[in-house]
């Protein structure tokens, strides 16, 4: 198309020619634009193709653009549209919001097994402490003033843990945390100087019931569901 052609208006038919042929647009911007709102507009005419041929009653399948039954359709087009586009919209956005939701709740999931296995986890080095020895005060008593200041944070955690649903569905986290929460409080009930005797209680205490094992395991269990 020589360059007298692009200041003028196009027929009909050299616009369908051309929207035939994209690799003879012409660099008009004004004819571009006009040329790709007829390209967007055959490109919804094939999206909807078959509701718009029942609507029309079309009979033999559309071969040319050139045809009477393009300028029908898209007349029906301009009329169907904007309900179709309101609902694939609707569509799109409630596919959006459930999305959104279950990716929230998978985060929520995540970050609270994360608290629950922190705590077993911090839990289980606390016990670990007591099997070793530590500096005396009070003669033959065991400082173990910095276990009890570990064990009264704990027990804060505990406390905030409680208020949550125990992430692990057959409650064996919430019964572990019970069971540490009891010797947490024995712990920090005591003024931090203990007497032999005492530390080896505690130390009994938490391996008659496994809680450095079962919090290990916790902790293992639900930092790998949380990353």
């Amino acid at each position: 198309m020589n360059p007298e052609s692009e200041t003028r208006t196009l027929t009909d038919a050299e616009r369908f020619e051309l929207l035939e042929h994209p690799e003879l647009w012409p660099d008009d911007p004004a004819i571009q634009a006009e040329l790709a709102e007829l390209l967007e507009l055959h490109l919804g005419l094939q999206a909807h193709g078959s509701d718009l041929g029942t609507a029309l009653q079309v009979v033999r399948p559309v071969r040319s653009l050139r045809s009477s039954w393009f300028l029908a359709a898209a007349a029906t087009l301009l009329a169907v549209a904007p309900t179709t586009y309101a609902l694939q919209q609707g569509r799109m956005l409630r596919r959006q919001a459930q999305d959104t939701a279950r990716i929230e709740a998978n985060a929520q999931h995540r970050g609270q097994n994360r608290l629950w296995g922190s705590f077993f986890q911090q839990s289980s080095e606390l016990i670990q402490r007591f099997e070793q020895s530590p500096p005396l005060c009070n003669k033959d008593h065991e400082d173990r003033n910095e276990e009890r200041v570990l064990a009264m944070a704990l027990l804060e955690a505990s406390r905030q843990l409680a208020g949550q649903t125990a992430p692990v569905a057959n409650t064996q986290a919430e019964i572990a945390r019970n069971e540490l929460h009891f010797w947490l409080t024995e712990l920090s009930l005591e003024d931090g100087c203990l007497t032999p005797e005492r530390a080896q209680e505690l130390r009994r205490l938490a391996s008659t019931q496994d809680l450095e094992g079962q919090a290990q395991r916790l902790s293992a269990l639900l930092k790998g569901e949380g990353s």
